[in-house]
């Protein structure tokens, strides 16, 4: 369910975007890079905006979802890394988490939001 209502918003602020060009327009794919946080299932997040898409200019375009992992920084011995995508265990992880150098506590920074969203658009010769 999250992913859909994320994937909705984006959507709708795409299609508001272009609505005024929408008979011009064809968009062959939607590029989005996301914090890890954000998109729970990668599969639900691609079914949703495959339903979302349904009926828009949007339908027949491809989605290109680029996921960015939050870091780790530990505050007691300075480890710092990316944390891994597939290691998290929760879909929503508090900022802190247990350092696996020292196991002491470390924050988890990033992860979070829509940090780009990218339209490729046919060239307009391609639909004569």
């Amino acid at each position: 369910m999250h992913e859909y209502r994320f994937m909705q918003a984006i959507l709708e602020a795409i299609l508001a975007r272009i609505s005024d060009y929408t008979s011009e327009v064809k968009v062959k794919e939607v590029a989005l890079t996301v914090g890890a946080f954000e998109v729970h299932s990668e599969a639900a997040a691609r079914q949703a905006f495959q339903v979302l898409a349904q009926g828009t200019v949007l339908e027949n375009s491809r989605l290109t979802l680029t996921i960015i992992p939050p870091r780790c920084e530990c505050w007691a011995c300075g480890f710092a890394n990316l944390v891994p995508w597939e290691s998290r265990g929760q879909p929503d992880l508090l900022p802190v988490a247990e350092c696996p150098r020292c196991g002491m506590p470390m924050r988890l920074t990033g992860g979070r939001g829509v940090e780009a969203i990218e339209l490729v658009l046919a060239d307009p010769a391609e639909s004569v």
